[in-house]
Formats: C-alpha cells, sequence, structure tokens
C-alpha cells in the first residue's frame, strides 16, 4: 500500500465499522480522534508484554492495550477480583452428564454470590460451569500462576520445524532464544544452557532446603533406580542442556519465575521498567477493551488499528462489572503492525469479532466475514490435572516434584508426567475464594500426589462466540479426551496405580480415586479409575486455539511468523499460537516465542523485509 493512501485507509475502516453487526447494548461514548503508532499490542501477559517492550526498546512507537488495570494481587484468596477475570467452562459437549459430575462446579445463587459444590446449590441457583480463572491485570496471567518454569521437549519445538520447514523453530535456536532472555539465579555463572544476563529471572526454592526427602520421595528413588543423593536430587535442574534431559524419569528441583529472593517475576515488571525509561517510546493503555481489528479491505486485508473501549471492569469475566457498563469507545490506528497476544480465550474471541474465523459461525452473529479461517477458536489443548489422595503419614522432609515417563508416552521415549504434592497438598482444581459452601471435609492426615499431564494429545476443545458483543465472554470447552486417550487417559491411569502402591508400602491408605472393587496388583481399580478421570480431571493451562501450522492445512490460523494468514499486518503472539502444547507448563514457552516474535520483527524492518508503513 502506498504511503500516501492513508486517507482512503481511514475511510475504509470508518465504513467496516459500520458494517459489522453489534448487539443491543447502551452505547458507548465515542472519542472521534485515533492516535497513530508503529505498533498496536493487545494484551500484556507472557506474550504481549515482552515484544512490546522489545520493540519499543528499538525506536518504534508502540501502543500496548491491557483490559485490566495495574493491580497486584490483593486482599485474600489467590485469584481475588482485582486482577482476575473468572471464566466458566464445561469439560465436555453440552448435554453430556459428565458436565455435572465434576466435584467443584460453580454456581451463582439468586443473591449474586458463588456457590460452589456438585449438588445442593441454594434453590434458584444457576450453573455457571467449572472455574477458570485467568489473570486480568498488567502481566496477565504470569501475575497469578504458580510460576513453574519447565522447558518443553525439544521435540515440541521440532515438530513446528517439521510442520512448516522454518529452521528458526528447532530447539537448538530454541534453547539459544531461552539463554537470552533467562537471568539464572540458581546456578553458577556460566553453566551451558542457560543465561545471566537476560530479564526473565528464574530461581529454584529447594536451594535454600534442608536436602531431605520425605518417605514418598525416598520410595519415588527407589522405584526410579536413581543413585544420586537426595541432597542432590531436590536440587537438580529440570532445565539442563542435555541430550538425554527429556527421557530421563528423576526427582528434580522445581524452578520458577522468581527473583533470588523469592518475589514473583512477571511481564509486567519489564514493562514497568521499560515505562520508567524515557527514551522507549511505549504508551500502555490500562482498563482499555480490545473489541476489533480495524481493516483496509483492500486485496488482501491489511490491519490498520484496533478499536476498544476505555473504562473500569467491562468485560463479563471481570467480576465487579456494574450493570450496563459500556466505556468510551476509542481506536488507535498501527502504522506497521498490530499483535494480538490476549491469551488462549481472548485471542480467537477478537479475531472472530473482527470478521476472521470460521464463515457460518461468524454469520451466525452477523459479522462480516473478513477471512475464512476454520481453525479459529479449535483445536484448544490443555495439561490434564488430577490428585491422588492418600491418609496417612509421608514422613518428615521435602516433597519434591518429580517427571517421569509411563507406559504410554505420547512422544516416542519421552517422559509425560510431572508430579507435585505432600502432606496436606490436595489440588483438586480452582473455585472462586469467595463462594459460600461449606466444602466436603478432607481425609484425616491426608497426603496428596497431583499429577500434571505433559504432552497431552487432546485438540478437541473450542472457544465460540456466545454473540456479536465483544463484552460478553466466550463459549468455551475442553472436550476432554475426545482424542488421544489411548495416551492421555491411559498416562494417567498409570500413575493412580503407581502411587497407589507406593501410599500401600508406606502404609498410607488411599483414597482417591475411590475404589469399591479391588485394587489390582499394579495399584489400577478398572474401570472406577477410568470413570473418575472423566469426572475430575481438570486444567489450567489452554493453548494453541490460534495454532500455528503448514501451508497447506486449512485449520492453520498462523505462518512459522506468527502472521495471521490471508491478512497483512496482524500477527497472534501468545500461548493461541502453539502448534501442540509445549511440555508441562507453557508460561516459559510463551516468554520464549514473545522474544523470538519480536527478534524477528526487528530483523525483518533492520533487512527492509518488513511491512511498508502506512
Amino acid at each position: 500500500m502506498a504511503p500516501n493512501s492513508k486517507n482512503s485507509v481511514v475511510s475504509k475502516i470508518v465504513s467496516l465499522a459500520l458494517l459489522v453487526a453489534g448487539v443491543a447494548v447502551a452505547a458507548p461514548k465515542v472519542e472521534r480522534q485515533s492516535a497513530e503508532y508503529d505498533y498496536v499490542v493487545v494484551g500484556s501477559g507472557p506474550g504481549g508484554g515482552p515484544l512490546a517492550v522489545n520493540l519499543a526498546k528499538a525506536g518504534y512507537s508502540v501502543f500496548l492495550i491491557e483490559a485490566g488495570d495495574a493491580s497486584v494481587p490483593t486482599g485474600f484468596g489467590q485469584y481475588p477480583p482485582s486482577v482476575t477475570w473468572d471464566f466458566f467452562v464445561n469439560h465436555y459437549p453440552e448435554g453430556d452428564p459428565r458436565n455435572n459430575k465434576y466435584s467443584h462446579l460453580t454456581w451463582k445463587t439468586p443473591e449474586g454470590r458463588y456457590w460452589v459444590g456438585q449438588t445442593g446449590a441454594p434453590a434458584g441457583s444457576t450453573l455457571l460451569g467449572v472455574y477458570y480463572p485467568r489473570g486480568a491485570t498488567l502481566g496477565g496471567s504470569s501475575m497469578i500462576n504458580a510460576m513453574c518454569t519447565w522447558l518443553p521437549s525439544d521435540s515440541d519445538w521440532n515438530y513446528v520445524y517439521e510442520l512448516t520447514g522454518d529452521e528458526t523453530w528447532k530447539a537448538e535456536n530454541m534453547r539459544n532464544i531461552f539463554t537470552k532472555i533467562e537471568h539464572n539465579n540458581y546456578l553458577p555463572k556460566g553453566t551451558a544452557g542457560h543465561g545471566f544476563d537476560g530479564f526473565f529471572q528464574t530461581a529454584m526454592g529447594s536451594m535454600r532446603g534442608s536436602g531431605k526427602g520425605n518417605k514418598v520421595m525416598d520410595k519415588y528413588a527407589a522405584d526410579l533406580n536413581l543413585t544420586m543423593p537426595m541432597s542432590d536430587l531436590l536440587k537438580r535442574d529440570p532445565n539442563v542442556l542435555s541430550a538425554d534431559r527429556d527421557t530421563t524419569s528423576s526427582i528434580y528441583g522445581l524452578v520458577q519465575h522468581m527473583y533470588s529472593t523469592g518475589g514473583r517475576y512477571s511481564s509486567r515488571d519489564y514493562i514497568q521498567a521499560a515505562q520508567k525509561d524515557t527514551s522507549v517510546p511505549l504508551t500502555v493503555s490500562v482498563n482499555s477493551l480490545a473489541t476489533r481489528v480495524l481493516f483496509d479491505t483492500s486485496a488482501p486485508p491489511r490491519a490498520t488499528g484496533v478499536e476498544y473501549l476505555e473504562g473500569k471492569s467491562l468485560y463479563a469475566a471481570d467480576s465487579r462489572r456494574a450493570a450496563g457498563a459500556t466505556g468510551t469507545k476509542k481506536t488507535v490506528t498501527a502504522k506497521r503492525e498490530v499483535i494480538l497476544s490476549g491469551g488462549t480465550f481472548n485471542s480467537p474471541q477478537l479475531l472472530m469479532l473482527s470478521g476472521i474465523g470460521d464463515a457460518d459461525h461468524l454469520t451466525q452473529f452477523g459479522i462480516r466475514v473478513i477471512r475464512h479461517s476454520p481453525g479459529v477458536g479449535q483445536n484448544m489443548m490443555d495439561n490434564q490435572e488430577m490428585p491422588i489422595v492418600g491418609s496417612g503419614n509421608g514422613g518428615t522432609g521435602e516433597a519434591g516434584v518429580a517427571m517421569i515417563r509411563t507406559s504410554h508416552p505420547a512422544h516416542g521415549n519421552e517422559r509425560d508426567m510431572f508430579l507435585m504434592g505432600g502432606q496436606g497438598f490436595l489440588f483438586r482444581g480452582f473455585w472462586p475464594d469467595n463462594q459460600t459452601a461449606r466444602l466436603p471435609a478432607d481425609p484425616p492426615q491426608p497426603y496428596g500426589v497431583s499429577m500434571v499431564k505433559g504432552s497431552s494429545m487432546n485438540n478437541k476443545g473450542w472457544v465460540k462466540l456466545r454473540s456479536a458483543n465483544p463484552q460478553d465472554a466466550p463459549e468455551i470447552n475442553f472436550n476432554h479426551y475426545a482424542s488421544g486417550s489411548e495416551y492421555d487417559l491411559e498416562a494417567m491411569k498409570d500413575v493412580i496405580g503407581w502411587v497407589r502402591r507406593i501410599y500401600t508400602s508406606l502404609g498410607i491408605t488411599p483414597r482417591e480415586p475411590p475404589c469399591t472393587g479391588t485394587i489390582d496388583a499394579e495399584g489400577k481399580c478398572g474401570k472406577e479409575d477410568e470413570d473418575w478421570l472423566h469426572k475430575q480431571t481438570f486444567g489450567h493451562h489452554p493453548t494453541s486455539t490460534n495454532r500455528i501450522g503448514a501451508d497447506n492445512d486449512t485449520m492453520a490460523v498462523l505462518d512459522s511468523k506468527f502472521r495471521v494468514r490471508g491478512i497483512d499486518g496482524l500477527r497472534v503472539v501468545d500461548a493461541s499460537a502453539f502448534a501442540r502444547i509445549p511440555g508441562v507448563f507453557p508460561v516459559v514457552s510463551t516468554f520464549m516465542i514473545s522474544q523470538k516474535a519480536s527478534d524477528e520483527m526487528i530483523a525483518e524492518l533492520k533487512a527492509g523485509t518488513a511491512i511498508k508503513p502506512l
């Protein structure tokens, strides 16, 4: 597009905005003037935050849109309303009775309060579904997650190379990106495969521990034939640069994205450090809900900006939202590109609201189709999780973490299950902190081992629109075990059996999953285990709803450079872009692709191959 065509671009943007259907709600105030920046980035989490800062540090003006404010967690609970959006999801398609079997369903009472439980909600309550919190503040979900920093298998990166032929996705290069961003606080400086001068802070809390494992850890070590002293195992680096890392079952130290002092590190820190430097042309707009990408509809269409609503708590998933709140409608122009980094739920929602998605689905809501892209919102993946609960004494000492290979690994000979736990550690999923039900009592002297299924195979979940109103939350369905259950479900059954055997050997009585029949020699309980998994599996690592894929793949939303296929000037850089779920904790991988995307965009600018500015 010629640089002097800006007036015609603005005219087409206005015309398109009028053609896209809205909904019958109170009209927001409209601010006519549109500011201009080189780049507009939507979302300040691990995908958008580092990318926005890196582009700005390279000298390009960046407008970073964040729907939340700059609050930090306050008050009781891990997911307070000040930093959290409350999504409610289904685990199975509508009408499947398993949707009503999860033990911690969330209901809305007639008084407008949350109530948690499978049955017994106050009369007149409405079933909302399974609670699924997402970060909604500067820093996104890196402000509320458990900070676990576990690099994926090399094969997860090589898989993208094999799909696309793009050599920059090879594991060796992705490790170089990790060493570039990492600021390691737990290993001697110069340790191969690690970085010590980057922004991404990593630390290992067990470095300060006693070095003594409890009885369950001792049994892990014996069963896995580990010969290292327990004091070394509890500090073993899970992100070591080693040819056999991805196939080694072991106990490890838990690395987290945090400072050496133990404080949380998030993309918020990187953003706020850049804001303090007046030479960095970064503008952060909080309390700004992106509602639509704007386009010049020439062939091919080109993203030219973003429409957004300015105002506090405007999204339906914000429990503080006032009825009828609409904010002030504004637009911002991107002279070069728009980058969506709203996460696995919100990035596909924003694409669909903007006219990019399955044509039939968009037409259903009166949305003008800019690009038929049936993969938008599809292919959703997650790490399946569930605790194995016993009653008894696990002994004194530390309860570390382990990564093991089950008898049903999804990718060759690679490890496929992460385990964490301890005395009193019963992680059964998520529910709102301010719920009003009295939850069932735990068994006496509880011991829990929580499993996180790595390399999950099921990719049949989805995100769909409920309406054309950008303030509404989308329909979210994980469609558990719809594909790949021969790996996912069977691997979890393997671990249930193994942990039951460990419990029994230590005098701990297995409690969950319950078994009314006979536990076999492998520690399994047949169909009862499988039924329990179908009912009680949960997760909180959604990915891949705008996945990267091959050129001939009609379900691939993005190319290998994160560009939305068929659209100029629009990329998606967040967990929704992953071709398949990366390992057990996607957060570090998301920080890495943020760096990858910004490095490549800056390289394009220097080489003169970047898209020409408006």
